[in-house]
């Protein structure tokens, strides 16, 4: 097990890798202000077994990720001992620099079979089949969970999908207005400089200047894509406002540059653990995290109260106790696979798997929703990451760039660093049945049904992840559906926490859905066809092919074939009214039938958000520990520590010499 403080920091160098179908080219930059180590695929992980640490905390969180770690950090913060346990490793030590270098995030990323993945870090994860083939899903499965696996984009949701979290839970701390101080509590946020090219200027909220009271950095990337500068002209071009938010105002509609979680500094990517624990947590002795440790199910005691939980540490099953709750963050899939094997869920499913039933929620696992995403990718004449893989001037340009100070250049910032919102428009609409255009009329006016995405890199199956595969420059523009009405579930395949649970995402199984995907593509081709973006594009040879394209029925063939999540899964442990048969938790994230246990993560969102949730969960992180701490001013302080509480399977907690 790897006892670990935030105090264990990364060494000062600076390191990036020039790519030739996947590596070929290592080398280091001293860079003074990095975390960065100088190995991408970092250092072997070890075990630190003798460290002394109670044996019993006040708070048990389960999951150190994008919500556990806030939720730990600030508990810990307010006086109580938390103990962080998570499956996973530090993740710069067994993913190195592709965890943390910016224009990294797609490392591993590809779903496609035979894509290459890092099992340190990853769950290596197939979901069902969906439209005959399998998809890998990557989760993040290390300190910092999947902040440190994410495309860094920062959004808030528009103000009408709060309010109608606020009505579904009948508690309107979720409106726009009253969970906003809770979304912004986190942001330490860095202005834009001048290093990015003068045409791509980003838009942020003007009162976020001097917002640096929180842990995590927010900023730009020092570097803006070609390709995005062409399709925001495009778009513009098109009829797109330009978002004069940074689309963390409220609104989502428009266009814009994406506004990232970035060291500001170091222009290395922000997560959940560099943010809270190296920053608020580094010196706190009431945290102690726990890696490398996976629980398999929550304890309880007669009265169905939560009294710690049991855990695998390499073959060993050891438990913990806990003196007030148990907070489960293990996110989307994780969240609702340990509440079935603590017994809570389903009972024909726990029952199947011969696990004693202690609060039969139907809704546990159910709810599962996603967004998908599809493109066409061109051969441009501009910069694109392929020249990082081809070009050898280019790439080393581009590693003296990124350790310079301040760095700059394309490793300061993703590949698809350009983001744009919309309703379907009218004349496409009008294709579609009615009974779907009623549907989508019912949806409220500042949600928007279709993204889109610009990628500096080509978007068909290749195990790598920058680039392209023949040498030549390649630019993608996707497109994704923000507001699909397909549900998917989570299920246990066994009784143990080592097995994957089954995931079914169902994509686009809702026949609106396809119908929705198949006009978001013919929009997203009328796009490509602009004359605005002509003097970029080289001759037509496109993937997928114009040939393969004509049809709808080719459309809808290739865009179910090809699809690709935006890793935005949610609402597998929703949030609700008691009187609702599908609601797992109430609106402080307390787990219907049971006492002392909580969930806060992806899984506990009530309604699927448009654009992208990683900013609402660490706002809703930091509601629910504000909850936590305002309940607990009003109990007495609980009993001293016992070392009885926890009995070991096999070894003692504790110290080991």
């Amino acid at each position: 097990m790897l006892f670990w403080s935030a105090k264990a920091r990364a060494p000062s160098i600076v390191m990036a890798v020039a790519l030739a179908q996947f590596l070929t080219l290592l080398v280091c930059v001293p860079h003074a202000s990095s975390r960065l180590l100088g190995s991408s695929f970092g250092l072997p992980i070890f075990d630190i077994f003798n460290v002394t640490a109670p044996v019993t905390f006040d708070y048990i969180v389960v999951g150190a990720g994008t919500a556990g770690i806030p939720v730990a950090v600030r508990l810990a913060e307010a006086g109580s001992t938390v103990a962080l346990i998570e499956a996973g490793s530090l993740h710069y030590l067994g993913n190195g620099n592709f965890s943390q270098v910016p224009l990294y995030a797609s490392a591993f990323q590809h779903t496609y079979a035979g894509s290459l993945i890092n099992p340190i870090v990853d769950w290596n994860l197939t979901t069902t089949p969906q439209a005959g083939l399998h998809r890998l899903y990557p989760q993040g499965k290390a300190v910092g969970g999947t902040s440190t696996r994410s495309h860094q984009a920062f959004t808030f949701a528009p103000k009408s999908s709060y309010q109608e979290w606020a009505d579904a839970v009948d508690d309107q701390s979720y409106s726009w207005n009253n969970f906003h101080p809770h979304l912004i509590k986190p942001i330490n946020f860095t202005a834009p400089s001048s290093h990015r090219f003068p045409n791509s200027t980003a838009r942020f909220p003007p009162h976020w200047r001097g917002h640096t009271s929180g842990p995590l950095q927010l900023t730009f990337g020092n570097y803006a894509w070609p390709w995005a500068s062409w399709v925001k002209k495009a778009l513009t071009g098109l009829g797109f406002e330009e978002n004069s938010d940074g689309f963390v105002g409220g609104s989502l509609h428009g266009v814009g540059y994406q506004l990232s979680t970035l060291d500001a500094t170091s222009f290395t990517k922000e997560t959940s653990d560099s943010s809270y624990l190296n920053g608020l947590g580094i010196n706190n002795q009431n945290l102690v995290v726990y890696a490398n440790a996976l629980v398999t199910r929550i304890l309880f005691d007669a009265s169905k109260t939560a009294s710690g939980v049991e855990f695998d540490y390499g073959g060993l099953q050891l438990k913990m106790a806990c003196r007030k709750e148990v907070i489960v963050s293990a996110g989307a899939f994780r969240s609702p696979q340990l509440l079935m094997l603590s017994g809570i869920g389903p009972r024909a499913i726990l029952e199947q798997h011969g696990i004693r039933v202690v609060s039969d929620l139907a809704g546990v696992g159910q709810n599962l929703g996603d967004q998908v995403c599809a493109g066409i990718s061109r051969r441009v004449s501009i910069p694109t990451t392929a020249e990082l893989q081809w070009n050898a001037e280019a790439a080393v340009q581009a590693l003296r760039d990124y350790g310079s100070s301040p760095p700059r250049g394309p490793y300061t910032t993703y590949a698809g660093d350009l983001l744009a919102f919309e309703k379907l428009p009218q004349i496409y609409r009008r294709k579609l049945p009615t009974s779907i255009r009623n549907s989508l009329d019912l949806l409220d006016a500042d949600r928007p049904e279709l993204e889109f995405v610009a990628f500096s890199a080509y978007g068909g199956p290749q195990p790598g992840f920058l680039g392209s595969p023949d040498g030549h420059n390649w630019a993608t523009l996707a497109v994704a559906l923000s507001s699909p009405f397909s549900r998917g579930n989570v299920t246990i395949t066994s009784a143990r926490a080592q097995d994957n649970p089954l995931v079914n995402p169902a994509w686009m199984n809702d026949p609106r859905d396809a119908q929705m995907a198949l006009q978001g593509f013919r929009r997203l081709q009328d796009i490509l066809s602009s004359t605005l973006l002509q003097p970029v594009l080289v001759g037509h040879e496109s993937f997928p092919p114009a040939s393969v394209l004509k049809t709808d029925a080719q459309v809808l063939e290739f865009v179910k074939t090809y699809a690709n999540p935006l890793f935005q899964a949610s609402g597998t442990a929703k949030m609700g009214r008691k009187d609702d048969p599908m609601a797992v938790i109430d609106s402080k994230a307390r787990v219907f039938g049971i006492n002392n246990v909580r969930v806060v993560d992806a899984s506990s969102l009530p309604v699927l958000l448009p654009g992208h949730i990683q900013g609402t969960i660490y706002g809703l992180a930091e509601k629910i520990a504000d909850d936590i701490i305002h309940t607990d001013k009003k109990t007495a302080r609980p009993r001293p520590y016992s070392t009885t509480d926890v009995i070991p399977e096999q070894v003692p907690m504790g110290r080991h010499d």
